[in-house]
């Protein structure tokens, strides 16, 4: 489907705490790591986890204010409020309720699970709202990945990381402009690949549970399969919203894919054929905050200058489940 009629008119991020290089965590933890070697393949120097007496919706709602202040839009005004993330406050409660509440604002709000592509997924849902005839909604997404990852995990333990990113839609009148279209993916086949085994109703929390480390993330495929899965089906979803919008790859400015690590991002530039220096990157600073990732990246290509009006950004992301999805965005003129 093209042309939504639906527009960004707020943008905001938000990174708890000071951020920690790779040779500070080395210093913090016993298990074997090469800070140069992690810069080199993954892209990451430097993350941010939170502290102990912050959530989700803590973080969700400080990007949201941001998103609101820039829009110049009370939060009393918004018509929903769609939080993408992994990492709830609460198994029972969706964590965009004390976003809501944080935020002073009174509409109905909702969360979406779907891994690294949580945002995509809110992203999806707010736009439908928009389009038919929803006025404000305020699209975030979030997560305190730092709290599900084993202590001592030397693969995802310097990759995960916690942040916040969102934006604030509105109905555009103009044609051809705002979000052209957008595309979401999903296989269950793939629901054990890459999951954190306890602490859901599958296997609920018990000594046992935390006894066997089972409450962090865990990878049953190799290393290179998850980078080639993620980088073909970034690439794939994202060549499938250009194809419906007649847009060709060499017309896109600002190309924004989920910040999984820099191999796969690069990868999934190359089969695009998309130059390098179109790729907005944040993960150097940043780290992997799973559903942030996606509008951490937009608020820093906002923040830089280069959402610059008519401009083509195309937004992409692979997550665990399998679950994908892709956006064709085109900057509006005022």
């Amino acid at each position: 489907m093209k042309n939504w009629g639906v527009k960004i008119i707020g943008f905001g991020a938000h990174l708890p705490g000071e951020p920690i290089t790779n040779e500070e965590l080395k210093s913090r933890f016993s298990f074997e790591f090469d800070p140069v070697k992690h810069a080199a393949v993954t892209g990451i120097t430097q993350r941010h986890w939170a502290s102990k007496e912050l959530a989700t919706s803590h973080i969700a709602a400080e990007a949201g204010k941001q998103a609101l202040e820039r829009a110049g839009i009370k939060a009393s005004q918004l018509s929903r409020i769609i939080l993408g993330t992994q990492t709830p406050d609460y198994v029972n409660t969706a964590a965009s309720c004390n976003v809501q509440q944080i935020l002073g604002a009174t509409c109905p709000v909702g969360d979406t699970t779907a891994s690294c592509s949580s945002f995509m997924y809110a992203l999806d849902f707010g736009i439908r709202l928009v389009a038919t005839g929803m006025e404000y909604v305020l699209v975030i997404g979030a997560d305190l990945k730092s709290r599900s990852v084993r202590r001592f995990d030397p693969v995802f333990l310097p990759i995960f990381a916690d942040g916040a990113g969102a934006v604030l839609l509105a109905r555009s009148e103009v044609p051809g402009e705002g979000f052209l279209d957008i595309q979401l993916w999903a296989d269950g086949s793939g629901i054990q690949k890459l999951y954190v085994p306890a602490g859901g109703s599958a296997m609920p929390a018990s000594h046992e549970t935390i006894d066997a480390d089972l409450h962090g993330t865990v990878m049953n495929m190799t290393g290179r399969e998850l980078a080639e899965n993620a980088a073909g089906k970034m690439a794939d979803l994202a060549k499938e919203v250009c194809d419906n919008c007649n847009i060709t790859i060499a017309e896109v400015d600002v190309f924004v894919p989920h910040q999984a690590n820099y191999y796969i991002m690069r990868k999934a530039a190359e089969s695009l054929q998309l130059p390098l220096e179109k790729m907005e990157v944040s993960i150097n600073r940043v780290g992997n905050c799973i559903a942030g990732t996606i509008p951490i990246t937009l608020n820093q290509a906002y923040e830089s200058g280069k959402l610059t009006p008519g401009a083509i950004v195309l937004l992409t992301a692979a997550g665990a489940g399998y679950t994908g999805g892709a956006a064709i965005y085109k900057v509006p003129a005022a």
